[in-house]
């Protein structure tokens, strides 16, 4: 079986191989956004206030990871195009392509700092704006931890 692709689309599947790893984590986020709270929401299996807490509860964490990726993943970027202009990382390879090489550098740099910050501040960040929001919203819910 073969599937031919038009060009219109297969421009569109250049655009987004080319798309930086941040503007991927938009899409990605904005999605999970919209349908991981939603699915809380209308979950059939519990009652509506625990609907509402998990749903609440489930937009703060998609919310502050996706904040977080996506500003070290643009901060990333920046620093691995940087290295590169500035001369830091080079390739041995002088055939390579300039944009595409500084390209692959910001996506490692971007994948490099993910790792680092889901760790260092994706967490903390979630425990602190759980912590936060559903005191606000819900009080007297939470059950403090000792």
């Amino acid at each position: 079986m073969r599937l031919i692709i038009g060009p219109t689309f297969t421009k569109q599947l250049y655009r987004a191989a080319s798309m930086p790893s941040s503007y991927q984590r938009v899409a990605i986020g904005v999605t999970g956004l919209a349908l991981r709270p939603t699915i809380d929401l209308l979950n059939p299996d519990v009652d509506q206030e625990t609907r509402a807490y998990s749903a609440a509860k489930t937009a703060i964490k998609v919310a502050i990871t996706v904040f977080n990726g996506v500003l070290t993943r643009i901060v990333a970027e920046k620093f691995g195009h940087w290295l590169v202009d500035k001369g830091i990382i080079t390739a041995i390879n002088k055939n390579v392509e300039a944009k595409a090489f500084a390209n692959g550098v910001a996506l490692a740099m971007s994948f490099l700092a993910t790792v680092v910050t889901t760790f260092t501040l994706d967490i903390p960040l979630i425990n602190w704006g759980l912590n936060f929001a559903l005191d606000k919203l819900f009080p007297g819910q939470r059950v403090a931890r000792k």
